[in-house]
């Protein structure tokens, strides 16, 4: 029997919304990015804001992520990419928690997610599973969300691999914590399979990979 390693990556699908009131609705909408920036040079300097758009109109609203920048100090790539209006920068920018702090934007919801990497039902050859945890963006998720949905299993299920040793580096008080950055566990696959706990279907959602 060998240690196996794998890692999962957990990826928010579509942007960080954010919340405030539309003048156009009248009432309190989500925006969400609407795949363009806002370019505006005077003279030597640079203005460029992250468009948002109301989920219901037209209507839009500035994020600033640079104001009255000296041409010559911004990379000139990144300045291309927002004149092209790239989309993975789209992406960045709206996953920037520090910047929209900055612009005092109240957050939306948080989006879905999906987690990327093998199952560790798929390794029959090892005896002890290293799982390293990492974020593509800052999302807070709940640890026991993540282990849910990766190990097929609910809740009650968890806390039993936690107390019989099969779940290592783990307790049963932190799996309620907020997670936004990498995390290593252990996962032992023998005592897992010796505990033979059913797998739940419900915790297995089609955007786990």
């Amino acid at each position: 029997m060998t240690n196996g390693h794998v890692t999962w990556l957990v990826s928010p699908l579509g942007y960080q919304s954010i919340t405030k009131r539309c003048p156009s609705c009248e009432v309190k909408k989500l925006f969400f990015p609407a795949g363009t920036f806002r370019v505006n040079a005077q003279k030597k300097t640079l203005d460029v804001w992250n468009i948002y758009k109301c989920e219901k109109c037209d209507y839009t609203w500035n994020i600033d992520i640079f104001s009255r920048v000296k041409t010559g100090k911004l990379d000139p790539e990144l300045h291309q990419r927002f004149i092209h209006n790239d989309l993975e920068e789209v992406r960045r920018y709206a996953y920037d928690y520090p910047l929209l702090k900055r612009n005092q934007a109240e957050l939306g919801p948080l989006p879905d997610y999906e987690i990327k990497g093998p199952s560790p039902y798929a390794f029959n050859d090892s005896r002890i599973l290293h799982i390293t945890i990492e974020f593509e963006q800052a999302i807070a998720v709940r640890f026991i969300s993540l282990l849910t949905r990766k190990l097929c299993l609910n809740r009650r299920q968890v806390v039993q691999l936690i107390e019989q040793r099969a779940l290592l580096d783990v307790t049963v008080l932190e799996i309620n914590r907020k997670l936004k950055g990498r995390r290593s566990l252990r996962l032992d696959l023998q005592r897992l399979h010796a505990l033979d706990i059913p797998l739940t279907t419900s915790s297995a959602p089609a955007v786990t990979i």
